[in-house]
């Protein structure tokens, strides 16, 4: 709903106050909250906020290299508009503190609100004493600075107790949202939500953000799917933030974004509560991992695409000075707390962030392949990592396919993954004991998990195989505890391959498809064979030990016969 964005904005534009606490909305903060925010709106000077815009804005026409002529014309156009936007807001901003007295509101974003669909919480000003007339003049002063109709404002705004709220929810959800907020206030004792602790460690900023995570928020987020194609540096760095975050909190100072006051070096920005400061340690060695992963992804990507790239791109300088630049972000770690401080030379950072970026927009295109050959590589790394937990759980390495009785396939290795990739429901629906294409199992056909599919493949199905031959073998049933291990890849993990890239898909659930050791040592993308991929040069393998790597067309006939080959006692050359 677009309830409150210009008004909200108004209000941020407006608040230059110290802040008296959060305490007036107390009591609204139930255990289902998730984000609070807390604005004042007392000795609020707006002479002062004209003068600042507009020194800043002719410091800035002088940092631009205007002429004398040109800076004084578009100085003058500058103060005609800020003019107009004074005459604008003085009258609602008159309204707000005057005529209505409000000195504070606060936004209330709860998850016993958002289960109700379309909506996420309310609006609450404090309203004791108030007359209808005053809220009449709310009503007008919302319904000018919104597009919601005059009807929703006046006929969803409610009363309760020394509160009144507009809620942020369709029409439908009114009564609902309100029984929720009479249910805040008729609890007997407070409640202990980690909002209000939050708050407090921003008590003294003029606007104030506090978010929480709830237990029933924790589980969403942990049962929640994330993209298939998802880094496992990011995927995991997810996860673990939404499991072990108590609570955040920041601030907004806006005597200093008004130039009244300039920020102070070390000032703490927003602060991130742990569980324990071990989990404080383990989440900044995340984000430090973030920065080397996102900076190396795209020192990656401009190396394999040099000929689409800018030369300035190409030194390996360039990314060294990204990485410590970024690294300037970092927090600090007290405790069991995160602290982002105002850092010195921080505008001077953000800049140089900012111009970088614009530069990288045009490499940004070249780059898709090599994204989608990162995705695929992260495909296989999610492939490895299931065989080893089948592995772990059965004993036995997953068999290339199973077979029934009369020995005649049923089931490709891909299937038996499933219940290890996140994906026991589909597993559960598929029949073991009747082949890939009866009737039953052939509505499977076509719901091939993402990981299964190179991002480059143009084509359906799968585009991972194992290797006939190779250290999977077939087998009359998976989970045949102890019959193939790992134990039977005496050349070492590093140096057999599990799964490859093929140009040719075929349907996931398939037991054939596979290719050979033969097709796999007539080369790479050699013409006729499907060993290779859609990738530019080569092909993505995975090895038993779970790492992937990229090999050249060129590889020889040799290296790739030992690489497949679980026992062939040989050394591998360098490739």
């Amino acid at each position: 709903m677009k309830t409150l964005s210009r008004l909200l904005l108004c209000f941020l534009f407006l608040t230059a106050a110290k802040a008296n606490a959060q305490e007036t909305f107390a009591p609204l903060i139930s255990e289902n909250c998730v984000a609070f925010v807390h604005v004042d709106f007392t000795k609020v000077e707006l002479d002062n906020v004209k003068s600042f815009l507009q020194k800043t804005g002719e410091d800035f026409l002088t940092q631009l290299g205007f002429d004398e002529r040109s800076h004084r014309a578009t100085a003058r156009e500058l103060a005609v508009e800020l003019e107009k936007l004074d005459f604008l807001v003085r009258p609602y901003f008159d309204t707000v503190t005057k005529a209505l007295g409000i000195r504070e509101c606060a936004i209330i974003v709860d998850m016993s609100i958002v289960e109700l669909g379309n909506g996420i919480g309310v609006v609450a000003f404090p309203w004791k004493n108030k007359t209808a007339e005053q809220r009449e003049t709310l009503c007008s002063l919302v319904i000018a600075l919104t597009d919601i109709p005059e009807r929703a404002v006046k006929e969803g705004m409610f009363q309760v107790g020394d509160f009144l709220f507009l809620p942020m929810v369709d029409d439908s959800r009114i009564k609902a949202t309100e029984g929720i907020v009479k249910g805040w206030l008729d609890k007997d004792t407070p409640v202990n939500s980690p909002i209000h602790e939050a708050l407090q460690s921003v008590a003294g900023a003029e606007v104030k953000f506090a978010v929480a995570i709830p237990g029933q928020v924790r589980t969403m987020i942990q049962n929640a799917p994330l993209p298939p194609d998802m880094s496992l540096e990011v995927r995991n760095f997810l996860l673990f933030a939404a499991q072990r975050i108590d609570w955040a909190s920041a601030s907004v100072s806006l005597h200093n974004i008004l130039g009244t006051e300039p920020p102070k070096n070390n000032d703490v920005l927003m602060t991130v509560k742990m569980a324990s400061p071990s989990h404080a340690r383990m989440l900044h060695g995340m984000l430090e991992n973030l920065i080397e992963f996102g900076v190396n992804f795209a020192q990656f990507t401009m190396e394999r695409e040099s000929d689409n790239v800018p030369l300035i791109f190409q030194s390996p300088f360039v990314f060294q000075f990204a990485k410590g630049l970024l690294r300037t972000t970092l927090p600090d770690v007290e405790e069991d707390k995160l602290l982002f401080r105002q850092r010195s030379g921080g505008q001077v950072a953000v800049a140089t962030a900012g111009m970088g970026f614009a530069l990288l927009l045009p490499a940004v295109q070249a780059a898709r392949e090599a994204a989608r050959r990162m995705q695929c590589m992260n495909h296989m790394k999610q492939i490895l990592l299931a065989i080893h937990n089948y592995h772990d759980t059965t004993n036995s390495l997953p068999p290339l396919y199973t077979v029934d009785a009369n020995g005649k396939p049923l089931h490709s290795w891909r299937v038996l993954l499933l219940p290890y990739m996140e994906q026991t429901a589909l597993y559960e629906a598929i029949r073991l004991d009747e082949p890939w294409d009866s009737p039953h199992n052939s509505q499977f056909h076509g719901m091939a998990p993402a990981v299964y599919r190179c991002p480059s493949s143009p084509q359906g199905g799968s585009s991972y195989s194992a290797i006939v031959g190779g250290s999977l073998v077939p087998n009359t049933k998976a989970h045949s505890s102890g019959e193939h291990t790992f134990a039977r890849i005496t050349d070492g993990m590093s140096n057999t391959l599990a799964i490859v890239e093929v140009n040719d898909s075929f349907n996931w659930m398939a037991p054939h498809g596979n290719i050979t050791l033969e097709e796999l040592a007539e080369g790479v993308n050699a013409p006729g064979n499907r060993v290779g991929s859609f990738h530019p040069g080569g092909m993505n393998v995975g090895l038993f030990d779970g790492s992937v790597r990229f090999i050249n067309n060129n590889v020889s006939s040799e290296i790739l016969r030992i690489l497949g080959n679980p026992a062939s006692g040989r050394a591998v050359p360098a490739f």
